[in-house]
């Protein structure tokens, strides 16, 4: 085991290739038709320098892995090896440790998946975001419904038994039923998890005109509130859903404050004993050159103040279905404000949790909201 000082145990590692980019994503990645020669060796090597210069940052056993991106299941297992060696991930990896790789249908096989479970990897988590053919190439996914299943089989078949599904909805022209029929094929695996967004645009791209209006949106979500619920999964983040105990751990790991340290270009780290958050660059070749010239690849920190951090506890705490204790409310103001979301039903008590709130499945659909309404 290593005989790191460091005290974090959540690693999340950005690896920035994509097949293409669709068009509505935020996330820093590189499409196929963006990609020059020598870029994937540049990335691995400026990974490897990174996780050189980062290792003490660990604590000895970790928590979470998370392999995000970008598609990760782009990258070779051995490619990956070779980047993250100076971690020594297998001396870290604990038979409680979850290790998620995000993936594309069109980008696995059989024989990578066994590959990359032989790694350490234990959960995938797959961008399949519809099943309507037409709104898969109006979303700009380079995959088929048929390469959803062909890849929801071949997971399974490698002995994954912790997978997790990402869906969108309120996308143009989806309706109801396309959404519920998703679903339904999609809980007829032995998935543990779904995540779904709500697709959002900025005012200046092409299809923000042809989004559904806010009531199309929120009869979405509720839909899918109440068929997962159906389904025997717990509502337990705004757009999470889980089988008993197969909550995202990496992902509670942000939502509770945890530390957690970002490896990649434009990945994301936090450290909650010195309340510091900081980001690296979003340019693959800053991130190599930088890091090849031995200069700082960190684009921003931050140091939280009381008002970020009073903020962010709201946030964070009103995300999950755990919610907040009335104690919370300090001021009078607070509480009428409290009373009337209660009244309006976006906030309940909670079912388990004496002198808890919570937000209702309405109030997760619309929890910004409620989040600057109580905060």
């Amino acid at each position: 085991m290593p005989q790191s000082g460091g005290h974090i145990r959540s690693l999340y590692v950005h690896f920035p290739f994509c097949e293409a980019k669709c068009h509505y994503c935020d996330f820093y990645s590189i499409g196929v038709e963006r990609t020059q020669a020598g870029d994937a060796d540049q990335f691995e090597a400026a990974l490897h320098r990174e996780a050189s210069l980062t290792t003490d940052q660990l604590a000895p056993e970790l928590d979470t892995i998370f392999f995000g991106g970008g598609t990760p299941s782009m990258t070779p297992v051995e490619s990956m090896k070779r980047a993250l060696a100076p971690l020594r991930l297998q001396e870290r990896v604990t038979e409680k440790t979850e290790w998620t790789m995000e993936a594309n249908p069109s980008s696995v096989s059989l024989e990578s998946l066994r590959q990359y479970r032989e790694f350490g990897v234990n959960r995938i988590s797959m961008g399949v975001q519809a099943l309507r053919p037409d709104l898969l190439v109006n979303l700009g996914r380079v995959h088929s419904r048929e390469a959803a299943f062909r890849a929801l089989d071949a997971i399974f078949e490698a002995g994954f038994t912790n997978a997790s599904v990402d869906l969108l909805c309120g996308v143009p022209g989806q309706t109801e039923r396309d959404i519920e029929d998703a679903m339904t094929l999609l809980t007829n695996y032995p998935i543990t998890h779904l995540s779904c967004y709500l697709l959002t645009l900025h005012k200046t791209h092409r299809m923000y005109g042809d989004l559904p209006d806010e009531d199309v949106q929120l009869s979405h979500l509720l839909l899918i509130d109440r068929f997962m619920k159906s389904k025997g999964f717990e509502h337990y983040e705004i757009s999470n859903f889980a089988r008993p105990g197969r909550r995202a751990q990496h992902n509670l790991k942000y939502w509770t404050g945890a530390s957690y340290l970002g490896l990649g270009p434009s990945a994301h780290s936090f450290d909650q004993k010195a309340l510091k958050r900081w980001k690296n660059v979003s340019s693959l070749h800053l991130y190599g050159s930088r890091l090849n010239e031995g200069t700082s690849i960190v684009e921003w920190t931050e140091e939280l103040n009381a008002d970020q951090q009073h903020l962010e506890k709201w946030m964070l705490a009103l995300r999950l279905d755990e919610g907040f204790p009335r104690s919370w409310l300090e001021t009078n103001a607070q509480k009428a404000r409290a009373e009337t979301l209660i009244c309006e039903a976006f906030l309940e008590s909670h079912p388990t949790k004496d002198q808890y709130l919570r937000l209702t499945p309405k109030g997760f659909a619309l929890s910004d909201q409620v989040i600057s309404t109580l905060s």
